[in-house]
């Protein structure tokens, strides 16, 4: 383990409101009862299994087991949710517990939409092409705030996602939304223009599948952005810390050259990408080589948690200068009260 702060002792990183804990312990229970159920599973890039644990648990203080591939590098969770359990748990708990939020809110749907103008922004800067009159579909909708945005701006949109509320949310707003997966796509004839993944291939069983299907629904101009939770962005974002980072829902956890690793297998080509991670895919062809991420990724989450350890030794020792300082003013004080009773009654003999 990258620490002793990362054993799995139940303890939550991260504040949980009321209603947070409540569906955790549910969630919790399901597992107790063997409702939901677990699979270990070999590396997805290079098929080994010599992992080297980094975490036993998550932000929420959820039994959890990261590993990093010794052999090329990728960060993943193993063992991990059953594909059965992942579509029950999206529907019934995932909102629940990781946002403070009720499912579909307006708040959560604008934050959407701010979303959409980013990543529009985003891929405006890479190909020069505003992406208007085109098909846009997104894998993961959510309550679609994305898809408003790309609506807004002159384009035919449709989305899907697992969780039946904020779908219906959607709905509400005149928005093409169904629950399900990528094989829905197999029910609208048009081939989408831009595919968009915001946040979702971390959560999928097998991201390098889901990119091999979405190959057969897409023409030979089409575009995929996908943006995922990016290890490399770690010293700008969650405060430094892997395990604010960590959440059980994530089930990989990428740099650029991971993602590119999957991509590459299932027959993508990288256009662009960065740190954050944003990127943007075209139709290429499959290819089995994969940057080995191993050296670089142990490297930077080893000197990233020696900051944590720093960080953490700093704040002990401000809270010992402190309480020391406390005793010390409380002494003070003490024996000043003293020393005015005592000049005060023995001037009166």
């Amino acid at each position: 383990m990258l620490s002793s702060r990362y054993k799995n002792d139940g303890k939550n990183t991260v504040l949980l409101n009321y209603k947070q804990k409540k569906f955790r312990r549910e969630f919790e229970e399901k597992i107790t009862k063997k409702q939901y159920t677990f699979e270990a599973v070999n590396c997805i890039i290079c098929n080994s299994s010599n992992f080297e644990l980094l975490s036993e648990k998550d932000r929420y203080g959820l039994s959890m087991s990261v590993v990093i591939c010794k052999k090329c590098g990728m960060v993943q969770t193993t063992p991990r949710m059953t594909k059965n359990t992942l579509e029950e748990f999206y529907d019934n708990e995932y909102r629940k517990i990781y946002e403070y939020e009720e499912n579909g809110t307006e708040h959560s749907f604008q934050a959407e939409y701010n979303k959409g103008k980013v990543i529009n922004n985003f891929i405006n800067d890479v190909i020069s092409e505003k992406i208007t009159k085109k098909f846009v579909v997104e894998i993961g909708t959510g309550a679609g705030g994305i898809l408003q945005f790309f609506k807004d701006k002159g384009n035919e949109v449709y989305g899907v996602d697992l969780d039946s509320k904020c779908i219906g949310f959607g709905k509400t707003k005149g928005l093409n939304l169904d629950v399900g997966t990528i094989e829905k796509l197999s029910n609208i004839q048009k081939k989408p223009d831009l595919i968009i993944y915001s946040h979702v291939l971390e959560h999928l069983s097998n991201p390098i599948e889901e990119l091999q299907k979405l190959k057969k629904f897409l023409h030979t101009e089409s575009i995929v952005y996908i943006e995922v939770p990016s290890i490399e962005h770690l010293n700008l974002s969650y405060h430094q810390n892997f395990l604010e980072y960590l959440q059980n829902a994530h089930l990989y956890h990428f740099t650029l050259n991971t993602l590119r690793n999957c991509a590459n297998k299932s027959g993508f080509e990288l256009i662009r990408g960065n740190k954050i991670t944003q990127s943007l895919f075209k139709i290429g062809k499959s290819d089995e080589s994969y940057f080995n991420e191993y050296n670089t990724t142990i490297k930077f989450l080893q000197d990233l948690e020696k900051l944590q350890s720093n960080s953490i030794n700093l704040m002990k020792i401000k809270g010992k200068v402190f309480s020391m300082a406390f005793r010390i003013l409380r002494a003070t004080r003490t024996l000043h009260i003293g020393q005015s009773l005592y000049y005060k009654y023995s001037s009166k003999q």
